[in-house]
């Protein structure tokens, strides 16, 4: 049959996990079936959407709106992947700067759409058929999915909890003692991780020696960097490091800015991966919309109070979460007399908008479908079936064992569209404490969310899983439904 010339990606334990993950997350068993509620599902409070936390800078959208309008300087009905927008690479270039890479580095910029395809090019520039890739729990779900697409062997190199699973060079300088790859590997590393582990300087400058001694390339994933909680402790760059001259540095639009949608990424490293790239984007994808491009730059040029309150609300729900997961896991070993660990947040979050979520109590407890829960994905079926709760399988990201991902950023996000909306008319120069403060209630309330999907949904459900009586969990406030709440969530894990 023709179907059978069409080639899937590769086989390999990480490609299984991220397959596993995602039939989980649709509501799918492990033969592809119907089992029950999916992520996207009416009536789900979904922890596994990754947008942002509101809407772009109204600046971003009324660039993106005039840019729609601009005959003269985007035309619609032309090409335009030849000409250079200089502004934005500049601000792309200043960005880069802000979070450490050096400036012989950062000025170096190219852009595609989304930092998704620039990381599959580089993925492909980078390596031939056949060579080998090492990364370390934390990383982007899809990366097993590139690799498994393009030959690529992924390596998912065991870490520790005490280093909040970040990888140390003495780790990666046995595994290639050990492994001796024939080839030198790619690193791709993720800085800040998913789950909000960030990298010193210190720790960049040992893996940079063990890449210069071992002749590898990296790619640095840094489409989190500036969200970290303290705004004085920016994390460290491997551009900054030895191997800065092996490095590209790759960020984007869609977290910290809010223009997922819009599919723009961008990265920055040495003049001959650069052009190289450059080329390569221009000969394959033709063309970033214009439209993107404006309103990235828009985005940009925000005042920084504006990506600072989204940094500080993520903060502020990542806390919130600890504080429920720490009462919760109280109440279960109080009612079931244990004295180990119920549920627990896997390592110290420091930045971006997710927690690695830990439930100990229910391995061994029969998923939907059947079995046993072994990871996260059966874990997600488990929350979905019992209680309309998406998680986000932390098997995906390289975390074996009873560990889901939460993402707090997108809960809620349409509670402030009507504070969004009565600025995107206004002059930037107006944005201030006023109009910050017309987030507050729809931000509230979001917050009020994830406390009452976790009182009303997640810790019944614990309790009926393991056979505890309803009066052993904590009274319930009355609360508007999560379900009415959540009405009107994003559409993308």
């Amino acid at each position: 049959m023709m179907c059978e010339r069409v080639a899937g990606p590769g086989d390999g334990p990480a490609v299984e996990k991220l397959r596993r993950a995602r039939l989980a997350l649709m509501g799918l068993g492990e033969d592809g079936a119907r089992i029950g509620p999916g992520m996207f599902d009416a009536g789900v409070v979904s922890f596994a959407h990754g947008e942002g936390v509101r809407r772009p800078f109204p600046g971003a959208i009324r660039n993106a709106v005039a840019a729609l309008r601009d005959a003269e300087a985007a035309p619609i009905e032309n090409y335009m992947f030849l000409k250079r927008f200089p502004d934005l690479e500049a601000e792309i270039a200043q960005s880069f700067r802000r979070i450490a890479v050096p400036d012989i580095y950062a000025r170096n910029v190219v852009l595609d759409a989304g930092s998704t395809r620039l990381m599959v090019a580089a993925l492909g520039l980078m390596t031939r058929g056949g060579a080998e890739v090492v990364t370390s729990p934390g990383f982007y779900h899809p990366l097993a999915g590139w690799c498994g697409y393009l030959d690529r062997a992924l390596h998912v190199l065991p870490t520790t909890r005490t280093c909040a699973y970040k990888l140390r060079a003495q780790e990666l300088r046995d595994w290639l003692t050990r492994t001796r790859p024939a080839t030198p590997p790619l690193l791709v590393l993720f800085n800040p991780t998913m789950t909000g582990a960030v990298y010193t300087q210190d720790e960049m400058n040992a893996l940079g020696e063990v890449l210069v001694e071992a002749d590898m390339l990296a790619i640095e994933d840094a489409l989190f960097a500036g969200s970290e909680y303290d705004a004085d402790a920016t994390g460290g760059r491997l551009a900054a490091s030895s191997a800065g001259e092996r490095c590209l540095t790759v960020a984007g639009a869609s977290k910290l800015h809010c223009l997922a949608n819009l599919r723009i990424g961008w990265g920055c490293g040495p003049d001959w991966l650069t052009d190289a790239l450059q080329d390569y984007v221009t000969s394959s994808a033709a063309s970033i919309p214009h439209v993107a491009k404006a309103a990235a730059l828009g985005a940009l040029r925000a005042p920084e109070a504006f990506v600072r309150r989204n940094v500080e609300e993520c903060r502020q729900r990542i806390a919130l979460v600890c504080e429920l997961v720490h009462g919760l896991d109280a109440r279960l070993r109080a009612a079931t007399r244990m004295n180990a660990p119920m549920v627990t947040i896997g390592h110290e979050v420091a930045a971006g908008h997710s927690v690695l979520l830990e439930f100990p109590c229910l391995v061994g407890h029969e998923p939907p479908g059947g079995g046993d829960v072994r990871d996260g994905a059966d874990l997600t079926r488990l929350f979905l079936h019992e209680a309309r709760v998406a998680f986000a399988p932390a098997v995906s990201h390289g975390f074996d064992g009873p560990r889901v991902r939460a993402n707090v950023a997108s809960i809620g996000t349409n509670l402030t569209y009507g504070a969004s909306r009565l600025w995107e008319n206004c002059a930037d120069e107006d944005w201030g404490e006023e109009q910050e403060r017309s987030f507050d209630a729809g931000f509230a309330q979001a917050r009020e969310l994830i406390s009452s999907t976790f009182a009303e949904r997640i810790e019944p459900a614990l309790f009926r899983l393991l056979d505890q009586p309803a009066e052993s969990a904590r009274p319930l406030p009355r609360r508007p439904s999560p379900a009415a709440i959540a009405a009107g969530q994003g559409a993308a894990l």
